[in-house]
């Protein structure tokens, strides 16, 4: 059964589908789930220093209020790991494409990064999330993230959930395309009964037969936004258009189709040269894209009571 039942949410999800006004969702001075929409963005990897404080200017500039940036990058294949390459900027030669990093390696060249994300977090005022993939890594990542990510791949890795309901950040849950609404609020229920509460879902789109585009990754479930709040009516509900669509040319459009449908925020993927990313330039806006984006999110807003 894929429906939720009210069976469900009297003996499976009984604690997060319950309203809890107590429930608080903050990273840094940012807060999830008010009358202010919420918009993350930045790279989907940090390829540099200088790329990450270049990015994080633009963000504030956009009027965008949460930094993101990836350091851990849990890829499709086992080549071509943006962790194997030199900082964009330290002059370095790019080093084999096809090398498989250790964990050792992942982690050595992810905490030099999620340094830099940090670094122009608190440069610019921006809290800052970023994707964790190991449990063990948790307590380092502490240091530099005011907020952890959980991606799609992530959803029912029982180390992680057991790990991340110890820390005193927030978390952003992402769904996995090919699991219900029912699973991944069995998801949050598994944090719920460890007495883990501060924790925002994404939606990131369902895989379906596509009519428009085969190659696209997923397609956003509009219908997912107001159902989350009708099961889960005090969690926060994110939309990430960059993911699913896994097309610039879309990711807009569906962003202010997220908000209008009630989503209380947007996970963005932007950078200065998209075409240029190290990992998903096919989705990526520009910094310009950004603003103009943002501009139009506002007046939406205001259509709806509610405020950027």
């Amino acid at each position: 059964m894929k429906d939720i039942s009210q069976q469900d949410l009297e003996k499976n999800i009984p604690l997060v589908s319950k309203k809890d006004p107590q429930r608080e969702v903050k990273a840094g001075n940012v807060e999830f789930g008010k009358e202010k929409i919420v918009v993350i963005a930045g790279p989907c990897t940090i390829e540099s220093r200088t790329q990450i404080m270049e990015t994080a200017r633009a963000v504030k500039e956009a009027g965008a209020v949460m930094l993101r940036g990836g350091a851990f990058k849990p890829l499709t294949f086992p080549y071509g790991d943006p962790l194997a390459q030199p900082d964009s900027d330290s002059g370095q030669s790019s080093v084999d494409r096809m090398k498989v990093l250790t964990k050792k390696e992942q982690v050595e060249s992810a905490e030099r990064r999620l340094s830099y994300l940090a670094e122009a977090g608190a440069k610019y005022g921006l809290p800052v999330v970023a994707e964790i993939m190991y449990a063990s890594v948790v307590e380092m990542m502490e240091k530099y993230v005011d907020m952890f990510q959980v991606g799609y791949r992530h959803m029912f890795n029982m180390d992680l959930i057991d790990a991340l309901s110890k820390t005193k950040k927030p978390l952003l849950l992402k769904r996995h395309y090919g699991e219900s609404l029912r699973s991944f609020l069995g998801v949050a229920e598994h944090y719920e009964a460890r007495n883990k509460h501060n924790f925002a879902l994404v939606e990131r789109g369902v895989s379906v037969p596509h009519t428009h585009n085969p190659e696209s990754r997923a397609i956003i479930d509009i219908q997912a936004i107001p159902a989350l709040k009708e099961f889960a009516p005090s969690v926060p509900v994110i939309v990430d258009p960059s993911h699913s669509t896994f097309k610039r040319l879309y990711v807009s459009s569906v962003a202010r189709a997220a908000i209008a449908a009630g989503a209380d925020g947007l996970l963005i993927d932007i950078h200065s040269k998209p075409e240029e990313a190290w990992v998903d330039p096919l989705q990526a806006l520009n910094f310009e894209a950004l603003t103009k984006l943002m501009k139009e999110i506002e007046g939406i807003a205001k259509v709806l009571g509610r405020s950027m």
